[in-house]
């Protein structure tokens, strides 16, 4: 049962390495831009929607909840920003950023 999770883990992470490369193709040869770059901002854009809601933006929503209800008590989390499976997938993907960057740099 171990194992068919680690495969599961595993192809969920190289989708999401591997499917801003496939774009990024696809797009390059449309646009005639450098693969490089149509994959990192792929990537940004994924790493900006991968972000956890809870970080940036809890301090706001509780001030504007108790504005509208002051009698309102915030339940705290037990974690902040999201599962180990949701670190490991924002690491890897900003890891790919960092990379298409040094390889954009390198050129």
């Amino acid at each position: 049962m171990q194992k068919k999770r680690l495969k599961k883990e595993l192809f969920s992470c190289s989708l999401y390495l591997l499917i801003p490369l496939i774009l990024g193709a696809v797009a390059s040869i449309w646009i005639k831009v450098s693969i490089r770059t149509i994959v990192a901002i792929l990537y940004g854009i994924m790493l900006v929607f991968m972000f956890p809601s809870d970080v940036f933006f809890s301090c706001t929503l509780d001030y504007n909840i108790k504005s509208v209800n002051p009698s309102y008590k915030h339940e705290k989390p037990d974690y902040i920003g999201g599962t180990k499976q949701q670190l490991l997938h924002f690491t890897l993907v900003a890891f790919g950023l960092v990379v298409c960057l040094l390889l954009m740099l390198l050129d």
